[in-house]
């Protein structure tokens, strides 16, 4: 294979610095609701949930972000 950077190579760098930026905002987000978690007190009369309505998502993006970034990295790896 040729050295230097073909189109396939620009797209596995271009996808896995997106996803790793994906994973690093959800992980952001799970730290500020982490955060909230242990410093401030739940409120009594409602379910937790209520209350962190953006872990689901925060979570996925971390998972989601983590599997793509891996998965482009390990074929960049290959390349090599």
């Amino acid at each position: 294979m040729p050295e230097g950077l073909t189109a396939w190579r620009a797209y596995l760098y271009a996808v896995s610095f997106v996803a790793l930026i994906v994973a690093i905002v959800g992980s952001v987000d799970l730290i500020a609701i982490l955060i909230e978690v242990f410093i401030y007190p739940v409120p009594q009369p409602y379910p937790v949930p209520q209350y962190y309505p953006n872990l689901p998502g925060s979570v996925a993006q971390v998972v989601v972000g983590l599997v793509v970034w891996g998965y482009h990295w390990r074929l960049l790896r290959k390349e090599r």
